[in-house]
């Protein structure tokens, strides 16, 4: 086919509104899919957020925990900078600041200050735990650990 033949072709086509650039874009089946899509994120968004986790484990043998209201409640803050914020209120109202021991946290003068609590008031059973965002992992469950060799009953708050 020469070049004066291809022209002719094109001339013909354009003529009968083969190269038109105007057309209809159906938009019933994208707008059909994102319908189902939001749907689905709306179905699947949890909108209750959780203020306290209970991470106690149930062991054999174990007491139940009595369902009284403690004198005292005790909240255990875990801060980045290796420090532990200890707050008790209910009849007694305080806060105890643990400093860091070098680079990390002194658990041991957390559990003395745990114990002291416990003898103070021995009808308390759990305090809650949090921790700043930047706390890691593995040194709130160490925290924990701790906490529950006093306190049986240790939650999670600030999630």
């Amino acid at each position: 086919m020469s070049v004066s033949e291809f022209q002719a072709r094109l001339k013909a086509s354009s003529a009968n509104g083969f190269d038109s650039q105007d057309f209809d874009l159906n938009l019933a089946p994208i707008i059909d899919c994102f319908t189902v899509l939001i749907a689905f994120v709306m179905i699947s968004t949890a909108f209750a957020s959780i203020g306290i986790l209970d991470a106690g484990i149930a062991a054999g043998g174990d007491k139940a925990i009595s369902a009284a209201i403690p004198p005292v409640r005790i909240s255990v803050e875990v801060l980045a900078d290796h420090r532990f914020n200890l707050k008790i209120s209910g009849k007694e109202n305080r806060e105890i600041t643990i400093p860091a021991r070098g680079d990390s946290w002194d658990h041991g003068v957390l559990k003395i200050r745990l114990d002291e609590i416990k003898n103070r008031f021995p009808s308390v059973n759990g305090a809650v735990i949090t921790a700043v965002n930047s706390v890691k992992y593995d040194s709130v469950i160490r925290t924990m650990e701790q906490i529950r060799t006093t306190f049986p009953a240790v939650m999670l708050g600030g999630l």
